[in-house]
């Protein structure tokens, strides 16, 4: 039987090249798969590949149109 791989907030915002505090936040906006035990959250290697994968995130340009929303709706100009 293979242990599972577990992480701190550290290693996963060293792991995704982010900050902390952006981890923080996606553990309470329900965005990363995190499990806190007692005080720190902890984190399965495996499930943070297979969301990195799901989420599609290795696309830049899908993370660009999702942020800026349909055109229609941007408004342009004064």
């Amino acid at each position: 039987m293979r242990l599972a791989t577990m992480m701190t907030v550290k290693d996963v915002a060293r792991y995704l090249r982010v900050h902390d505090i952006t981890i923080y936040r996606m553990i309470h906006r329900g965005r990363l798969p995190a499990v806190r035990i007692g005080r720190v959250w902890r984190f399965h290697k495996d499930h943070i590949d297979r969301w990195l994968t799901s989420n599609g995130t290795g696309n830049p340009s899908a993370r660009r149109s999702q942020r800026a929303g349909p055109a229609s709706k941007r408004r342009r100009g004064p």
